[in-house]
């Protein structure tokens, strides 16, 4: 892992209960500890984001997903060696998460994102983050802080600032926790994708 003087204080807010914003592969994203649960309050309230919508996380690593999610299927895994570390959030069962982070439901967001400085920083804290898009609900999200405005940037506790992403348009989120599985936010990885490669791990399954 790289020297930063951005990831030991970023890792130094999450720890000490704040609220960070971080740049993904997709657009910026504020951030703060899942096991926290004033932090993820915190967060909501940041935003604006209404409680009955739950909060995704990004995680370090493929070893992290046993420690939030439970009852996971073979398509699931052959989806993480398709698209991760990249733009897709996979829904699956949750695993002691607050109640909090899930609005009260028993589903997680889940993905590893493409983006160097937020890995080192996953891997320096050493556990997933609980992260939504940087700006206020309802309007557009951030691809750096200059478009962050004034309201947002005032109320987060330290700002990682890498410059632009290089992506606009969030992950798509992709719910396989029910059957057959649904989109339920259109993003960089197409609907017409994601199909084909349920069907081609069903022929997969059938042939083996």
């Amino acid at each position: 892992m790289r020297s930063d003087v951005r990831i030991e204080a970023a890792v130094n807010c999450i720890k000490s209960g704040g609220i960070i914003a971080v740049p993904t592969d997709t657009v910026y994203g504020i951030g703060a500890d899942p096991f926290n649960v004033e932090a993820v309050q915190k967060l909501y309230t940041l935003k604006g984001r209404p409680e009955e919508k739950p909060i995704p996380l990004v995680l370090g690593s493929t070893e992290d997903v046993e420690s939030v999610a439970q009852n996971l299927s073979g398509f699931f895994y052959h989806l993480t060696n398709r698209f991760w570390p990249g733009g897709l959030t996979i829904i699956v069962e949750a695993k002691n998460l607050l109640p909090q982070l899930t609005a009260g439901g028993n589903t997680v967001g889940l993905r590893i994102p493409d983006q160097p400085l937020l890995l080192d920083i996953l891997q320096e804290f050493g556990g997933p983050l609980a992260i939504t898009s940087a700006n206020l609900s309802g309007t557009p999200a951030a691809t750096s802080p200059a478009e962050f405005g004034q309201e947002l940037s005032s109320r987060l506790d330290y700002i990682v600032d890498d410059g632009e992403t290089l992506g606009s348009i969030p992950s798509t989120v992709y719910d396989i926790s029910i059957s057959p599985p649904v989109v339920r936010r259109h993003g960089v990885i197409s609907a017409v994708t994601l199909e084909k490669e349920l069907i081609c791990y069903n022929r997969h399954l059938k042939n083996s």
